[in-house]
């Protein structure tokens, strides 16, 4: 995605990208003036400079604030040089949608938002009450369980269609065990992971 293609993106959404001085004034605005709840319109802060870790608290706080004031966010660097960012409160099952499919959009346009002006791609990985942590969980369980029956059986264990992130996570559960080996096949939302013999 270049800038200005997120640039429209982001004005489409209601985000000003435009000068920082009149962005930190729209913004003082908004935090000064009562909230319209029944308001469809969304009026989210600027998009503020500073670490990919202060951009990243700074865009999902203001998106939040706007869908709904219950929901909070706590956003951690970790090891792996990587940012979490995990959303608690307000119904989790708004920002998941449905087959995580919403919250798998929320992180795509953070990573675009928090790497627009960045030499390093820093991953930004979004998580909502754990949902992610427990999706991926299963799908080691999955994977492990598929591993055992190949080397059983000797045939290939073909998995359900999955996400590129989900099939990550099969490839490197998978990745360190004796006598398998994965393969993604297929072509767009029925692309999935095989495990088969090494």
């Amino acid at each position: 995605m270049s800038d200005s293609d997120l640039d429209k993106y982001l004005e489409g959404i209601g985000i000003n990208v435009g000068d920082e001085d009149a962005e930190q004034s729209e913004f003082e605005a908004l935090l000064a003036a009562e909230p319209e709840y029944e308001s469809p319109a969304f009026q989210a802060g600027p998009i503020v400079s500073g670490t990919p870790l202060e951009r990243a608290e700074s865009f999902l706080v203001n998106l939040l604030l706007n869908l709904d004031p219950s929901y909070a966010v706590e956003v951690e660097p970790r090891a792996d040089d990587t940012i979490h960012a995990e959303i608690y409160g307000g119904d989790p099952g708004r920002i998941i949608g449905r087959n995580g499919r919403t919250l798998a959009a929320l992180e795509f346009v953070t990573n675009a938002v928090v790497n627009r002006d960045e030499q390093e791609w820093v991953r930004v990985n979004v998580d909502v009450g754990g949902y992610k942590r427990r999706r991926d969980e299963r799908l080691r369980k999955e994977a492990l369980a598929a591993a055992a029956r190949v080397r059983k059986s000797g045939v290939a264990v073909e998995l359900d269609p999955m996400s590129a992130a989900e099939r990550r996570v099969v490839h490197m559960a998978l990745a360190d065990e004796a006598g398998v080996t994965t393969e993604s096949t297929g072509e767009g939302a029925d692309r999935r992971v095989v495990v088969k013999l090494a």
